[in-house]
């Protein structure tokens, strides 16, 4: 039995990859058919629609998800959404705002854009 254990084990160390299969990596995800994605900085998104569905907190990045029709991103202070600036991420809502106006949008909340 020893004998046994030993051999493989030697041969474990002499040919790691004889063995044992390669990993596998997984480019989707089966159960969520809407991923999250971290968008680019210079990236701007224009939907009639969008839902606020998380708040990740943090003091000193807080970031938010929205749902827009077809699919989910994450964003951060500073980031646009529909010609808003998103200028403000507290626990509960976030502020959205154009040169002429400011608007809040509270966690859960749909917002439609004319």
């Amino acid at each position: 039995m020893f004998k046994l254990t030993a051999l493989l084990l030697l041969i474990q160390l002499c040919f790691p990859n004889a063995i044992f299969s390669e990993k596998r990596y997984f480019t989707r995800d089966p159960f969520n058919p809407n991923p999250i994605d971290v968008i680019n900085k210079t990236q701007t998104f224009s939907e009639k629609s969008f839902k606020v569905m998380g708040i990740i907190w943090d003091k000193e990045s807080p970031s938010v998800v929205i749902q827009f029709p077809r699919f989910k991103k994450i964003f951060y202070v500073g980031d646009t959404v529909n010609s808003f600036k998103i200028t403000a991420i507290t626990k509960k809502y976030i502020e959205i705002a154009t040169p002429k106006e400011k608007i809040m949008v509270k966690l859960g909340e749909e917002k439609i854009f004319e």
